[in-house]
């Protein structure tokens, strides 16, 4: 037997809850989600996506659940890699820029190399 943990009026919310439950091994399934996407103004009247999951799993998924609004799964965007091979290359380079020049000024597309991986392992 299934029992309603969490309902969200967003379904993507709701696929992210259930991604978060099935990725911590609780089997979970959305309910009326895709009304909710298809007819967005129905949403408060069906009472959003349900999260659904088994009755033995209902505490456990709940407490996930509060963890997540709490912010404790949250994402530092400022934290960067200390290891300079983990930083995103460097895609500015004279030919790229050049074909972005003759695109704009000429409307002619060019093809342009990037920096090879040893050119950005020098810089750093």
């Amino acid at each position: 037997m299934s029992i309603v943990v969490a309902s969200y009026t967003d379904p993507v919310q709701a696929q992210i809850a259930r991604g978060l439950l099935q990725a911590e091994g609780i089997e979970a399934h959305l309910g009326d989600e895709h009304l909710a996407l298809a007819n967005w103004e129905w949403r408060l009247a069906i009472g959003g996506a349900k999260l659904r999951v088994a009755a033995a799993d209902a505490p456990r998924a709940r407490k996930i659940l509060q963890a997540l609004d709490a912010g404790e799964y949250a994402i530092d965007d400022q934290a960067r890699p200390a290891d300079p091979q983990l930083q995103p290359p460097d895609r500015e380079s004279p030919s790229s820029r050049l074909a972005w020049l003759a695109l704009v000024l000429l409307n002619i597309p060019l093809p342009w190399r990037r920096r090879a991986s040893a050119d950005v392992r020098r810089q750093a």
